[in-house]
């Protein structure tokens, strides 16, 4: 049942991401490699966790394609132009992504570039043009701007840019030492390097939760959802976040590319420190299973039918890919 439920809610944000992306413009090739980008698979994890929170406190369909759907495509744009660019021969240097060619090797370096850029700005575009579609009623202009604030903060250089950038530096030092990050003292880590570990789960936190939080917060805000909601979804995107590339990490370990569509070991011949080459297999398959229990709790705490979401935030500890 979770599984067809799935797959049909991956087709409808497939079909949104289809109609909204644009066709040739007659720039080169520019939009060919954005689509290349957006449309070459994904799970489109961020785009159904926003639809589902605005599901939890708006059954409006004509309000949720109005308000709810420029986000979807903004959120996947933001997270297909993350990818390309964290690609590039100056990050990463990979030439695999979802079982494809990464968009630099398919189109180039500076066409891989130009189309991160590119999907940046269509992505602020579609948010931008929901108040230009007739929207006067002041309510919903409110909820809009409230969630391309977030939007724009939680994929800017203090969120996911900001992540990109610890995670580029040459190596760890003393000076980037990160306070937080109690829920630790609730497993044992042995002789782990703690102040080194609290710095990977920062870059953890800013490169992939920030766009949790945003797309479960924009989904809410947008749907009406008060304070208190937006808060405690923002706290289930941060531990989701945080277990899903701890998740990665044990995968990219354990798993070959034919499965996950992309390079293994890549951390390893990177010299990259992750959780699991820091902690091993075991011990961060546990951190995995607290950090989705804690999202689950949050969620949970909305005191809403949240079903499908929480069925979600499960199967990320059991994925293959």
């Amino acid at each position: 049942m979770y599984s067809e439920q799935l797959k049909s809610k991956t087709e409808h944000i497939n079909n949104i991401l289809t109609e909204r992306i644009p066709k040739d413009t007659g720039f080169g090739k520019i939009c060919e490699a954005m689509s290349y980008s957006v449309l070459n698979g994904g799970k489109r994890l961020r785009a159904i966790m926003l639809l589902e929170a605005f599901r939890l406190f708006s059954e409006d369909n004509d309000l949720e394609k109005l308000l709810a759907e420029p986000f979807v495509t903004a959120i996947e744009c933001i997270h297909a132009y993350s990818l390309v660019h964290d690609d590039l021969p100056a990050m990463d240097n990979d030439v695999l992504r979802r079982g494809k060619p990464t968009t630099h090797v398919a189109y180039g370096h500076a066409m891989g570039v130009l189309a991160g850029d590119g999907l940046l700005n269509l992505a602020f575009e579609k948010v931008s043009s929901i108040i230009d579609n007739n929207l006067s009623d002041p309510c919903y202009i409110k909820r809009v701007l409230k969630a391309f604030n977030i939007l724009s903060t939680k994929a800017g250089y203090s969120g996911m840019i900001g992540g990109q950038v610890l995670d580029s530096t040459e190596k760890y030092t003393d000076a980037l030492k990160v306070p937080g990050y109690d829920e630790l003292n609730e497993v044992d880590l042995q002789d782990a390097d703690i102040d080194k570990l609290k710095y990977t789960l920062r870059i953890y936190e800013l490169k992939t939760s920030q766009l949790f939080e945003a797309a479960l917060m924009c989904g809410a805000v947008l749907g009406g959802a008060d304070e208190a909601a937006v808060f405690s979804l923002e706290e289930a995107g941060r531990s989701l976040g945080l277990a899903f590339q701890i998740e990665d990490d044990i995968l990219d370990m354990t798993s070959n590319s034919e499965t996950l569509g992309k390079s293994v070991n890549i951390d390893e011949k990177n010299d990259k420190d992750t959780v699991a080459r820091m902690l091993g297999i075991n011990m961060s398959e546990e951190l995995v299973k607290l950090y989705t229990a804690k999202a689950i709790n949050c969620l949970s705490s909305l005191g809403k039918d949240a079903g499908f979401l929480l069925k979600l935030f499960e199967s990320l500890i059991f994925r293959k890919l």
